[in-house]
């Protein structure tokens, strides 16, 4: 063997060498841990209806919820992300008392997109896509026989009178309240059910508030100060 032939043969078990010990640490390394001399991710903090989740399965479900409302992170979160926020709080009560406190009738679980559909606000537009500028009259989603019993539990429920949904004149008239009614019965009410199979009614969500969240305990922004009589706001200076 020539002198070339012995330098290549040393060169190739150089390259060699270096590789087969890479491959063994590659092999030793435990799945889903970070490479040797990195740090691990933190685990998420400040978990209330999420415990017990690890940090893969938190941000699974956080891309569950964003895509369901069609958001990014910063519709909830702000920096520290960990930081309480009230649609942090919104969300909790939501997956809390309703995404597992019901059930669809057959059985399978509900999720943020059964409700949100790529909205934050579903009630914003969902109830009046089929709707809008078309002539309605006569019932609708009752048999007249249950009419009575209904508008009774309606109003209970929502800490109403009848005047919330109708108009005054005529019960008949078309109103986006009766139009919000129907949207409620036909997509939830009517489709789920609590975890044990009974039937639920509008009392489960409302408890007696037309706006079943506007009443709970959440933090508010500070409003700002309104000016006052006879001294407005002072105009900002170019460039301020």
């Amino acid at each position: 063997m020539n002198k070339s032939h012995i330098v290549k043969l040393l060169s190739l078990i150089l390259i060699a060498v270096p590789a087969v010990f890479f491959s063994a640490a590659q092999a030793q390394q435990q799945p889903g841990q970070p490479p040797a001399g990195q740090q691990p991710p933190p685990e998420p903090k400040n978990l209330q209806v999420l415990k017990g989740m690890n940090r893969q399965q938190v941000i699974q479900e956080m891309r569950a919820w964003s895509a369901a409302l069609g958001v990014e992170c910063n519709f909830c979160h702000q920096n520290p992300f960990e930081a309480d926020t009230p649609r942090k709080q919104v969300a909790r009560l939501m997956q809390r008392d309703y995404v597992s406190g019901l059930k669809h009738k057959d059985g399978s679980a509900v999720s943020c997109q059964d409700c949100h559909r790529g909205e934050p606000n579903p009630l914003r537009t969902q109830p009046y896509a089929s709707v809008m500028g078309k002539a309605v009259s006569g019932l609708q989603v009752l048999p007249k026989e249950r009419v009575q019993g209904a508008m009774q539990a309606f109003t209970k429920a929502l800490g109403v009178k009848c005047e919330y949904c109708h108009t005054e004149t005529d019960f008949g008239d078309e109103t986006p309240r009766k139009q919000i009614t129907r949207f409620m019965m036909t997509e939830f009410s009517r489709g789920l059910t609590r975890p044990d199979g009974t039937a639920i009614g509008c009392n489960d969500c409302h408890q007696g508030h037309a706006k079943p969240l506007s009443h709970l305990p959440f933090p508010h922004r500070e409003q700002r100060p309104a000016p006052a009589p006879g001294n407005p706001p002072a105009e900002k200076k170019p460039n301020q």
